[in-house]
This record gives C-alpha cells, structure tokens and sequence, in this order.
C-alpha cells in the first residue's frame, strides 16, 4: 500500500513538472504577411554589370485576416548587396517591426533574385528578438518580394509576402 501511494505521489509531481513546461512553452502563431516598401539606395559600380548596393526600406505590414500581431505594424530595414548582370545571390539585411502596441520585433533575412521592376526575390527571415511583451519571441518565414514600377524616380517600391511562423515564450 505504501508503494502504491509512493507510486501515485511520483508520478503527480512528474506530470506536474512536465505539464509546467510544456503549459510554459509558448503556442506557435502563423500569420500570412504582405509587406508594402519604399526603398531609398545607394549604389558604388563594380566594373562592367557589376554594383553594390545599400538600401533603407520602410514598410507597412497587413495580414491576410486583418488582425494578429504584425497586422499594422510599420517596419524598418538597412541591407545590402552584390548585382551582377541584373541577378544577386548575396543580400543580407537586418531590421525591425515596430508594432501597434509600441513593441519591436528584430529581425534578419537573406535573399536572392532578379533586380529591377518585376525581379523576384526568396529567401529566409528569421526573427532574432523583441522588446515588451515580444520579448524572447522566435520565428522564421520564407519570403518572396517583387519589385514594381516606382511611383517616383528616386524611390524604389516592392510587396513582400510570406507566412510568418512565430513563438512567444
């Protein structure tokens, strides 16, 4: 009998500190992004059909449902990259969403793609942090931008989508 309770004790306070951590484990969000950019750059010429590029990017972000965390978020980004004959393998950028509540978001992504009005670009994101209630948030998303005509000459303008993946702790 005593075994029994023994037992039945053990195994109350396994399931307990087991269901803790799994009830502390943050619940996965997915929420299908479109990201509207304008884009300022700065370009240094490589030699023949070869340029660096550094850009500023400020978005608006919506969700596809219209609510969610990042609906209405406003983002910033600095990146850069390598075009040679209108095609790059090596864009890297850092930046950050700035959302409705007044949390931040950090993130970091690379892509890879055709420059120019109508060029498509894939590539990962990966959410590196945040501060609030955001903070210790994790998530990743794989991207496609496309690049449109400008509405204005010294601006570029882009939409990406993707279905961003997230975790809150």
């Amino acid at each position: 009998m005593k075994q029994s309770i023994s037992i039945l004790v053990l195994s109350v306070v396994l399931l307990t500190i087991f269901g803790l951590d799994v009830w502390a484990q943050g619940k996965e969000e997915t929420e299908s992004i479109n990201v509207s950019w304008y884009v300022t750059t700065k370009v240094v010429p490589l030699g023949a059909d070869r340029i660096y590029v550094t850009y500023e990017a400020i978005g608006l972000t919506v969700t596809d449902t219209g609510g969610g965390l990042f609906h209405g978020a406003t983002a910033r980004v600095l990146g850069g990259m390598t075009i040679e004959k209108g095609f790059y393998n090596d864009e890297y950028a850092c930046g950050v969403w700035n959302l409705p509540s007044g949390d931040k978001v950090f993130m970091t992504f690379k892509m890879a793609g055709k420059a120019g009005t109508g060029g498509v670009a894939k590539g990962p994101f990966t959410i590196i942090g945040g501060t609030g209630k955001c903070a210790g948030i994790q998530g990743s998303m794989e991207g496609t931008r496309t690049m449109v005509q400008s509405a204005l000459e010294v601006a570029g303008q882009s939409y990406l989508k993707g279905k961003l993946q997230y975790k809150l702790p």
